[in-house]
């Protein structure tokens, strides 16, 4: 493989979280102390008004092949709009990103990703050949993906990928940067063991929105879904009950949200109050220190 960068202009973990395209997403199991965590057991603020405002560097990495072709949605407009879809959503949090630069990465190993392995070798290769910007969010892109639309490489983390044709079509950097702020899919932990209830009264006992799912109370419990969902509406009408026995109510609101996935054709445009304060705790919390080296203030 050879590398070779060109500065074009200056001016956000341990385990893989997969997501998109094909709605198709992975999430390994996590055992490490970066996992996403209960957070009102850290004594953090629960209002996204208790927190400062904060704005975080982001740099693009763009692969073309080695004769320094391919890649052409890799551009500034393109660079720009994402950097704008991001801000559009985040500064409902009060966090916001600043384009630090990009740079181009010439490399016909990793200008097509065919599979997770993949992502994995190329997040390695960006490391030891010094392709991490410590002060800013990395977002690498190559031309194309292949049975995954994104990726980012840990929670609590400043490094994701996406194809270069999400720069054109909104929704997957912000579900990937929600990974990187320890986001979980909404419809994502829903197996026996861990089963989220449906029920949103506090006091009943079978309540536990808070320690389970996706951690985050105000959204609906969920699943993957399979064929329910009404592509030219964007609603779900759902008979099945969750492992309680309560039915789920799932609105329409949870197919927009950037962290569903399973509804591609439901556009994604909003996250919930929840999601916003969690967002800012795992800022607030930030493990490894990694969120603060990327910060402008």
């Amino acid at each position: 493989m050879k590398f070779f960068c060109t500065l074009l202009m200056v001016f956000c973990c341990s385990a893989l979280v997969f997501s998109q395209d094909t709605e198709e997403c992975f999430i390994p199991k996590i055992e490490t102390d970066t996992a996403p965590l209960h957070y009102s057991e850290k004594k953090l603020p629960q209002r996204v008004s208790d927190f400062e405002p904060v704005t975080f560097n982001i740099y693009f990495w763009g692969f073309r092949l080695e004769d320094n072709t391919g890649n052409v949605a890799f551009n500034q407009e393109n660079i720009d709009n994402a950097v704008r879809w991001l801000n559009e959503i985040y500064n409902q949090c009060n966090v916001s990103f600043n384009l630090l630069g990009t740079e181009i990465i010439l490399s016909d190993e990793h200008y097509i990703l065919e599979n997770q392995i993949e992502f994995l070798s190329m997040i390695r290769d960006m490391r030891s050949n010094g392709y991490v910007r410590e002060d800013a969010f990395n977002i690498y892109v190559s031309n194309q993906y292949f049975g995954f639309g994104g990726a980012a490489a840990a929670y609590f983390d400043t490094l994701a990928g996406i194809p270069a044709v999400k720069l054109i079509d909104s929704g997957t950097i912000q579900h990937e940067v929600g990974h990187c702020f320890s986001l979980l899919h909404t419809n994502q932990i829903i197996d026996a063991t861990n089963c989220e209830s449906a029920t949103r009264d506090p006091n009943n006992k079978y309540y536990n929105a808070d320690i389970t799912g996706d951690l985050v109370t105000d959204t609906d419990a969920c699943y993957i879904f399979t064929s329910e969902i009404d592509t030219d509406s964007c609603t779900l009408s759902s008979n099945r009950n969750d492992c309680f026995g309560y039915p789920y109510t799932i609105p329409s609101s949870l197919l927009h949200n950037y962290m569903t996935i399973g509804a591609p054709s439901c556009t994604k445009d909003q996250f919930t109050n929840g999601q916003f304060v969690r967002i800012r705790q795992a800022i607030e919390l930030d493990p490894e220190g990694k969120f603060s080296k990327a910060r402008v203030d």
